[in-house]
């Protein structure tokens, strides 16, 4: 009987996959400023001197780093590559869509410089994402009903 919930469960699993889960770090908490059913929105600051721990990111995750260290480190496996910043870029806002990382690439950041780095994550849960008939763009982007063309 319990082998039979099992494969019922991993058959659940299959049809319906998980949500992404919130960006979580061993040694840093973050600030969820807006959660819904759609995405998970993160705050983080990562002081100076301060490391992440080993963790992993999840899919669909878009970064926008709203101030930067001097110097930040980052660690997969035995690679470290540090990243150094002056002048202009100190005041920048950074973005990119960051790649998914799994725990066991053994990755993590530190702020190895003399400022705050505080970045927001924004991660779009699996449910919200789909490539099946992507909305239709006019010349003006506004988006149309699926189907419909101006």
């Amino acid at each position: 009987m319990h082998q039979y919930f099992k494969s019922i469960l991993v058959l659940i699993f299959m049809e319906f996959p998980m949500a992404n889960a919130e960006q979580t770090y061993p040694n840093i908490e973050g600030q969820t400023l807006l959660e819904d059913d759609r995405v998970i929105v993160q705050k983080f600051v990562l002081e100076p001197g301060q490391w992440e721990g080993v963790h992993s990111h999840p899919e669909h995750q878009l970064v926008i780093v709203l101030q930067t260290s001097d110097e930040v480190s980052t660690r997969y496996g035995d690679n470290v590559r540090v990243i150094t910043n002056e002048g202009d870029n100190l005041d920048r806002v950074f973005t990119w869509w960051r790649p998914p990382v799994d725990i066991s690439e053994d990755h993590e950041s530190g702020n190895t410089g003399t400022r705050n780095l505080e970045w927001i994550a924004i991660t779009f849960k699996s449910d919200s994402i789909t490539t099946d008939n992507p909305p239709t763009l006019t010349r003006n982007q506004n988006v149309l009903p699926q189907g419909e063309t101006e």
